[in-house]
């Protein structure tokens, strides 16, 4: 019985340790489930963003969806960071490679994407003459 209680006690602690780090929905405006296309001045990107169109959300270790894979490519293409693929999981080379970006720039290196990470990341913007990389632009939602 003692064990038993011991191990709950060990797997409650872990459970709230791992929820503590996870961002309130107060932080965002929901999680990135979607990339959603953004044009400036001739150029144009995807980025991640909620099924409701805002580019104010979050993504974590454990996260799979389309708005995973533009995060992988922007730190795969501009930064050359290895994100373990472009395959849509947000899985421990992401988390990593969004921390190497958040300690680079000055922010609270814990791996989660959202809305303060979103406005340092440079996306790969495309034209029909070639691409850069640029930040985006921070009046969008």
């Amino acid at each position: 019985m003692k064990r038993t209680l011991a191990a709950l006690s060990t797997l409650a602690a872990a459970v709230g340790g791992i929820l503590v780090t996870v961002p309130t929905a107060a932080a965002s405006d929901g999680y990135c489930t979607v990339s959603k296309g953004v044009d400036r001045g001739g150029y144009w990107t995807h980025v991640p963003a909620t099924s409701g169109g805002s580019t104010s959300c979050v993504m974590g270790r454990g996260s799979s969806s389309p708005a995973v894979k533009e995060l992988q490519f922007a730190l795969t293409i501009c930064y050359g960071m290895d994100t373990g693929g472009t395959d849509g999981i947000y899985g421990a080379k992401t988390e990593a490679a969004v921390r190497s970006l958040q300690n680079a720039t000055g922010q609270q290196a814990d791996g989660i994407y959202g809305p303060n990470t979103r406005n340092v990341v440079e996306w790969r913007w495309y034209t029909n003459v070639g691409a850069k990389c640029d930040r985006l632009d921070f009046r969008l939602p």
